[in-house]
């Protein structure tokens, strides 16, 4: 295996905060922003400590491999209907839903997180594990997406999953960086106004579950994952909106209330990306004089939590068909 590059920071911050002034379709509304951080209090926030039955805990090395391996394919659920999938004696959707059927597929025998077995994967064996009920999108791209990992563990990292996270040497954006520059789906980069723009989405959720599933311990002893930022996906932007801390201009409002597709790499998507990112950074400076040791993980899963009990009369999320969240 060759050596890791490291590097002191991810970017993706200060390539945000580069690009805030030129938001033209997004405004975030710094005087709600401050009302709303002022109804936060400490008891507020906290880490999941993702305990839900779907998490594979009968061994830490296979729950490492299915943190990793999920969050391979950790994107766009949205579909009409639902997709669904049964486990444990009851329905599943989302990410939990891709959880649950790799959990599942341990049960039936299937070494799903073998190496040789993902690198040969056929598109048979992807709609069993992933059977359920319901539209799930970009399944060519989720079959291609677990073959490339089986093969660059094989290639690089002994076939182990946990091979790819002893690389980082316990430092989360180190790990962030092997993911993205070892595993060519996870680089999730993207060009704003001739601008580079990483993103990391789902690399830096990977980093960030392993951090918080194994509480810090073991494969989750992970230094420095206070630098991770929150991960700019379709839920956050949806909540922040309904909170009124992100204004939409018009155009982009009708078309995200229509549920019109926005493509990926549009001028509005990646507008909305940068100003969750920046929106939750405001909220941690506006946070931090009162609650010190608060994250960017800490208000991801606040704003997540958040996102799971709207109700019925809310606003859509944008939908874009991308791999990237």
């Amino acid at each position: 295996m060759t050596e890791i590059t490291t590097a002191p920071t991810l970017g993706v911050l200060e390539a945000v905060a580069e690009n805030t002034s030129r938001l033209r379709c997004v405004r975030i509304d710094e005087a709600r922003l401050t009302e709303v951080c002022a109804g936060i209090g400490p008891g507020d926030l906290k880490l999941p400590a993702w305990d839900f039955p779907v998490f594979y805990r009968r061994d830490p090395d296979a729950l490492a491999g299915q943190i990793l391996l999920f969050n391979a394919i950790n994107f766009c659920y949205w579909g009409d209907p639902k997709w669904e999938v049964e486990f444990g004696g009851q329905w599943w959707d989302g990410s939990m839903a891709v959880l649950g059927s790799i959990h599942r597929a341990l049960d039936e025998g299937i070494p799903i997180l073998d190496a040789a077995t993902l690198a040969r994967l056929t598109a048979a064996d992807l709609a069993h594990i992933l059977a359920g009920r319901g539209q799930l999108h970009l399944m060519a791209e989720r079959l291609a997406i677990w073959q490339e990992v089986g093969r660059v563990l094989t290639a690089e990292f002994g076939g182990r999953f946990t091979e790819v996270i002893a690389a980082a040497g316990g430092d989360a954006p180190r790990l962030v960086k092997v993911l993205v520059e070892r595993f060519p789906s996870f680089d999730d980069v993207w060009g704003f106004e001739g601008r580079r723009v990483p993103f990391y989405k789902r690399a830096q959720l990977a980093v960030a579950m392993l951090f918080e599933a194994f509480g810090g311990q073991g494969w989750g002893r992970l230094a420095r994952a206070d630098q991770l930022t929150v991960f700019a996906d379709y839920k956050l932007p949806q909540v922040l909106r309904r909170l009124g801390i992100l204004a939409y201009t018009p155009d982009l409002a009708a078309a995200v209330d229509g549920q019109a597709l926005i493509p990926a790499g549009f001028r509005w998507e990646l507008e909305l990306r940068i100003a969750t990112i920046w929106a939750a950074e405001l909220m941690r400076r506006d946070l931090a004089p009162r609650l010190p040791a608060v994250t960017a993980l800490h208000l991801d899963y606040w704003l997540w939590y958040a996102g799971r009990q709207q109700g019925p009369d809310v606003q859509p999320y944008h939908r874009t068909l991308t791999t990237a969240y």
